[in-house]
């Protein structure tokens, strides 16, 4: 119990520190930010729900069930002097964390970062990070419903 109190005292302060660090650069030329919560993220939920024609768009959707904030970050169009010091700080801030996946897409590395529940069964505030983008989701995902979602990618 100690253990799983003291990784979610962990997680919410590196969650503080990527909000932290989105925040400052927020406004900075080249970088888009785009942050959704509680209502917006709602509506986002709402419009997919209703383009999902297929059985299997549907079951993709319930991923989103469990999620409280999306913000995507792109600095593609950033100076690349700034755009190196906000990799350099993200890294730092996601490197402490737990890295769950990394995978090789053409030239572009992609990362995903996140905290898993102490028994597995959830996946919490996960980060992706690629090329010039970061996208932070704040909440939760069940691991039986990625794991699904993986196998029908693979049909």
């Amino acid at each position: 119990m100690v253990l799983s109190l003291s990784a979610a005292a962990w997680a919410e302060g590196q969650n503080a520190s990527l909000r932290s660090l989105v925040s400052s650069y927020k406004g900075t030329e080249g970088f888009e930010v785009v942050d959704l919560g509680g209502v917006g993220l709602g509506l986002l939920k709402a419009a997919a729900r209703t383009a999902a024609d297929t059985p299997e768009d549907r079951e993709a959707l319930k991923l989103f069930d469990g999620l409280k904030r999306l913000t995507v970050v792109d600095f593609s169009d950033a100076a690349p002097e700034v755009r190196e010091k906000f990799l350099r700080k993200a890294k730092r801030i996601l490197s402490a964390g737990e890295m769950l996946m990394e995978a090789k897409d053409g030239g572009e590395t992609v990362r995903i970062y996140g905290t898993s529940s102490a028994d597995g069964t959830l996946l919490k505030d996960i980060a992706l990070l690629a090329g010039d983008a970061l996208i932070f989701i704040r909440g939760s995902i069940r691991t039986d419903q990625v794991e699904a979602l993986m196998k029908q990618a693979d049909r």
